[in-house]
């Protein structure tokens, strides 16, 4: 899918202004350029862009806030499975859009339970009929989750 694509739409949803910079980084490298981004912290954000744009991927954290910090607009608030929210709202679009969750954390909630990372994938098909291109996790100073992005996104 992403091989064919001369140039591929992706939303990064991202609080983490450092691992939004490495998700950037990466992705140029595998795509060689042929990349656009659309970055946003928030799934009051990204909620906006999926209404008014299509993506080929998106690589989504699963703790998210609540809106993009602004002044005067109140603090945003936590949202430990935003995540999913995210994903949700891409399902009910009806598009096509490849998804790769990519969280720091061990576990990821789902209806307040803990799922770790490397059985989300099967527990959000099963609960929720969403197919996710997969789930890493995420270590700042290892590039293991380079490696398995890359593994799915030959999948694509």
């Amino acid at each position: 899918m992403l091989s064919n694509t001369e140039r591929i739409r992706c939303l990064i949803v991202e609080d983490d202004p450092f691992k939004m910079d490495s998700i950037r980084s990466h992705l140029m490298d595998v795509f060689s350029g042929r990349i656009d981004t659309v970055e946003c912290q928030a799934l009051s954000t990204a909620t906006s862009f999926l209404a008014s744009s299509t993506f080929d991927l998106a690589i989504i954290d699963m703790s998210i806030h609540s809106h993009e910090p602004e002044a005067g607009a109140g603090s945003p608030f936590p949202l430990a499975s935003g995540g999913l929210d995210v994903l949700f709202e891409i399902e009910h679009s009806g598009s096509n859009t490849a998804c790769i969750i990519l969280t720091q954390y061990p576990d990821i909630e789902i209806e307040g339970t803990p799922v770790p990372v490397e059985l989300a994938r099967r527990e959000i098909l099963e609960k929720f009929a969403i197919k996710v291109a997969g789930c890493v996790r995420y270590f700042e100073n290892n590039n293991r989750w380079k490696a398995e992005v890359n593994s799915i996104l030959e999948q694509l």
